[in-house]
């Protein structure tokens, strides 16, 4: 810790301002790439959906044509 005694009051006083108006910038600053990180999240969370739903897809469809394959396939 440094030696605040050869510093002024009113020197203290101003870094005192500073250190608090430089903690509320990082506090901001912090908040905000928190947020940032929530929306990268949201949206790869949105895309993995879209890859689900496709894959969804893709099964229904392979599934109806092993179906029409065996309806084919199936003596009558």
């Amino acid at each position: 810790m440094s030696d605040f005694k050869h510093y002024s009051t009113s020197t203290i006083a101003n870094l005192i301002s500073d250190t608090e108006t430089t903690l509320a910038q990082l506090k901001a600053e912090m908040q905000r790439r928190e947020a940032m990180a929530q929306e990268v999240q949201i949206e790869g969370l949105e895309n993995h959906m879209k890859s689900a739903e496709f894959s969804l897809k893709s099964i229904r469809e392979f599934l109806a044509f092993l179906i029409e394959e065996y309806r084919k396939e199936k003596p009558s």
